[in-house]
């Protein structure tokens, strides 16, 4: 029964993540080639209270312009094993098509939980977008679904999936205007070294939807992250 359970909710997954990747009623598509890397740092300071950071530099172009640099930084609190909540802020770059600088505090909560061997998490975060140029704040939702599965019995290797979709909330005139933006699907695997670290590698297909234009873009990234898991800053030792 666990099994057939456990197939069945990866089908599902998959087909799920397939059809919310089909192109968004484009009447034409643009391509391009890309790299994401970035150095991932998980920093409990106590069993309840948590931060993490991530610097993530981007390519596209085919791999031959740097498009854009990202500083991430969060602080958050563990109310169990299934549900956390955090405040993050975003410091981000882009240099592709043109020089744009931007600011993103960000609320997000995650709830997790598994099934057999299965584990998922549950993202939902809330953007606050400062855009250099554009007056006000454009606010964002987005919610991604991952899925987790161990391959084979060291534990070393697992199989990862997910799917995250982003709609903007509000139309700014000189800005975004609200509905869908984009939506990223990604499948790749994790490899753990050891306690402390583990990478990421795989494929990341954005989409990202221009309102009223004649054409949508997909860009295809090989995703490389590099994650390390410190020690708590405080013990619970006395």
């Amino acid at each position: 029964m666990l099994r057939k359970t456990k197939t069945l909710l990866l089908s599902a997954l998959v087909f799920s993540i397939a059809l919310i990747s089909f192109p968004l009623a484009a009447k034409s598509v643009e391509n391009d080639f890309g790299l994401w890397t970035a150095i991932n740092i998980n920093a409990p300071i106590t069993d309840k209270v948590q931060s993490r950071f991530q610097i993530s530099p981007r390519w596209l172009d085919d791999v031959t312009d740097f498009n854009q640099f990202i500083l991430h930084g969060l602080l958050g609190y563990k109310f169990n094993k299934y549900v956390s909540f955090y405040q993050g802020y975003a410091w981000s770059t882009l240099y592709i098509p043109n020089f744009r600088r931007e600011q993103r505090p960000y609320q997000e909560l995650l709830f997790f939980h598994n099934i057999d061997k299965l584990s998922f998490e549950h993202r939902f975060r809330l953007d606050e977008r400062f855009m250099q140029d554009v007056d006000g704040v454009s606010m964002r939702a987005r919610y991604r679904i991952k899925g987790s599965y161990p391959l084979g019995m060291s534990k070393k290797w697992s199989l990862i999936m997910f799917d995250e979709l982003f709609v903007i909330l509000n139309s700014k005139d000189d800005g975004p205007q609200a509905g869908i933006d984009q939506n990223r699907t990604y499948i790749g695997i994790n490899r753990k070294l050891n306690e402390n670290m583990n990478i990421d590698l795989g494929y990341q297909l954005q989409q990202i939807h221009r309102p009223g234009s004649l054409y949508e873009r997909l860009n295809h990234f090989v995703f490389f992250y590099l994650n390390f898991d410190l020690p708590k800053l405080v013990s619970n030792k006395n």
